[in-house]
């Protein structure tokens, strides 16, 4: 249980450093966040900037043209 707690801490502290560096809602940055704590190094949305990186995860948009 105490894993969990402590990787949940991690994750909450690592989003709120995100939405601070690149004014992104907190929802935002938690995505990207979750999505670096499980090594992702792309992220698919249509919501946030096609081929900006954050924290070394990448967003890809499918459906800009």
């Amino acid at each position: 249980m105490r894993e969990k707690f402590t990787r949940g801490a991690a994750l909450l502290l690592n989003a709120m450093q995100i939405k601070q560096r690149y004014q992104l809602s907190y929802w935002d940055a938690a995505v990207i966040a979750a999505a670096k704590q499980l090594g992702a190094s792309k992220l698919y949305s249509e919501d946030l900037n096609d081929g900006q990186d954050y924290d070394g995860v990448q967003v890809v948009n499918r459906f800009r043209n």
